[in-house]
């Protein structure tokens, strides 16, 4: 067996047969050796029924039932561990993830050219059609935050095809939605291969996101924490850095003010761009370990840029906790200084100093 597809599914009867059809139909096209696992939660409303129907005429088709709704990854999990293929994967049941990306996926891992390959939205040529602004935001968020774990650009997809050499003894215990990010941390020596996708709203049946798998998202970041430790060096070193060019920013600023007499709103826009000059020298050199001449001109354009932004959050922050929820002001400033410290060093690390 050459590939194993794995789908988890909760209520899903008016999608599972068209799923089903068509993954099996593109192993057919292509002539893949695979077989389709559907890993159902106990779906209350027929879903099981009808694959038990399917399951007559597709010996392709492998049906695995749970006695509750344990959660979509650990259905991939279940489904990964009775899985016959050499290469593994996962995508959704609600046909958000097109089935004729299948091949497109596999060749890279038949190839050798690749041992992990992943439909991605947030790649030229990927796109999302369907979603609100909410829905957009929510996911460019938790996107933004796992980046900081890994380089890929959608590591919160769903769609991907592994070897199963790459997860083997890798320890996978993923809560939530998610399982690819899991797969990136704890998994070694992959060679990573990212295919633009278009994803679809579901049209039929209702999503099951919501803020429980928030709250999984975010604890299974602080959980892959131990897994990569130079993020945690990096933003200690991060908070180091600024902590220095606060003091640069405030000395300069007095002594430009009270010394020199210049004008205190100059005083400070001379105080903020030799803090920010000092902060971008350090975090190049000793937080992120670049050499100093590598792209600096088109580095400290958007350590500037990321900056500034941080700054605009910084304020507006401070203005919503003080004056909308009447927070007293230097606790509002101390909340809004953490949050744009964390997207500070989150834009800086992902964007300014990511791997060319």
């Amino acid at each position: 067996m050459d590939l194993s597809i794995v789908i988890p599914t909760y209520n899903e009867k008016d999608n599972i047969k068209n799923i089903v059809q068509k993954v099996l139909s593109e192993f057919k096209k292509n002539k893949i050796k695979g077989e389709l696992i559907i890993v159902d939660d106990n779906s209350p409303d027929g879903t099981g029924k009808i694959l038990d129907n399917l399951k007559k005429s597709e010996k392709r088709l492998i049906v695995i039932k749970r006695k509750a709704k344990l959660g979509l990854s650990s259905a991939v999990l279940d489904g990964w561990k009775v899985a016959r293929g050499n290469v593994l994967g996962v995508m959704d049941a609600d046909l958000s993830h097109p089935p004729e990306k299948i091949i497109e996926l596999y060749n890279p891992l038949k190839k050798g050219d690749a041992n992990i390959a992943i439909g991605s939205r947030y790649i030229p040529g990927g796109k999302i059609i369907g979603w609100g602004i909410k829905r957009k935001m929510m996911s460019r968020v938790a996107t933004l935050l796992s980046r900081v774990f890994t380089e890929v650009r959608d590591p919160m997809s769903g769609f991907f095809l592994v070897k199963k050499e790459c997860i083997k003894n890798a320890g996978l215990n993923p809560r939530g939605f998610k399982i690819l990010l899991e797969v990136l941390i704890k998994c070694k020596s992959l060679k990573i291969k990212e295919v633009p996708i278009t994803f679809t709203n579901r049209i039929r049946g209702k999503s099951k996101a919501g803020i429980g798998e928030v709250l999984s998202l975010l604890k299974n970041l602080a959980g892959y924490l131990k897994y990569k430790k130079t993020v945690i060096n990096e933003f200690v070193k991060f908070g180091i850095v600024g902590t220095t060019g606060a003091i640069i920013n405030l000395s300069i600023l007095y002594l430009l003010t009270e010394k020199l007499g210049l004008y205190y709103i100059l005083s400070a826009i001379i105080s903020f761009l030799v803090a920010m000059s000092s902060n971008f020298f350090l975090n190049k050199i000793w937080t992120f370990k670049e050499k100093i001449k590598i792209q600096i001109k088109k580095k400290y354009l958007k350590f500037g840029v990321v900056s500034t932004f941080s700054l605009l959050v910084n304020l507006t922050f401070l203005y919503i906790f003080t004056e909308v929820f009447g927070i007293y002001y230097l606790i509002s400033q101390a909340i809004a200084i953490a949050i744009a410290w964390l997207l500070n060093f989150i834009g800086n690390k992902i964007w300014t100093f990511q791997n060319n």
